[in-house]
């Protein structure tokens, strides 16, 4: 539900700088909302058959969302750890869907690793999404010292850090589980 408006908002015509804010807080919002309704179903042990299709869905959605429009505007040094992400985020699925068919499911469920990757991701994002258009880094020395800029400008070296630190936990995590289900792959069990 909040994709749409996510989108627009992303896209109109006005300064980003003024919108940069708000973004990142829709995207904060949907982080935080996405986490807090998993661990309330898991407390009270709350599940449904909608709950169980959607909560995954949603989440991948709004990343997925946030990565190619963060992609588009920050080029290369997003679309590349974006890429990575999205492959991993796109096969792991595929792996899961197919190990499910073949009644294995419970062999790829979700790891500490994988949490670790989401929240680095939901993390990493926001604070991109907080960054205004007119930050620079032109190295991580010029960050160091304290240069980028004043404000909300200095948020772009961390969260490029963050999510090419993500893109490694992705491929790590993504590794754990097709190590999990190599001896179904391999048709070995």
């Amino acid at each position: 539900m909040s994709i749409p408006l996510f989108v627009a908002l992303f896209y109109l015509p006005t300064d980003f700088a003024a919108r940069a804010p708000t973004l990142g807080t829709i995207f904060a919002f949907a982080s935080l909302t996405d986490w807090f309704d998993g661990f309330l179903a898991r407390r009270w042990d709350i599940t449904s058959a909608f709950g169980a299709f959607l909560d995954p869905v949603a989440d991948k959605l709004m990343v997925s969302t946030a990565l190619v429009l963060l992609a588009g505007r920050h080029g290369l040094r997003v679309a590349v750890p974006s890429s990575i992400i999205l492959a991993r985020e796109l096969s792991v699925s595929a792996l899961r869907e197919w190990m499910a068919s073949q009644g294995k499911r419970d062999s790829v469920k979700v790891g500490m690793q994988g949490k670790v990757k989401t929240a680095l991701t939901m993390l990493s994002l926001t604070l991109l999404l907080f960054t205004p258009e007119s930050a620079t880094v032109t190295s991580m020395g010029e960050w160091l010292k304290g240069g980028g800029g004043l404000g909300m400008e200095k948020l772009l070296a961390p969260s490029l850090m963050l999510l090419y630190g993500c893109a490694v936990v992705t491929v790590t995590s993504g590794s754990v589980y097709f190590r999990a289900a190599m001896p179904v792959l391999l048709g070995k069990e």
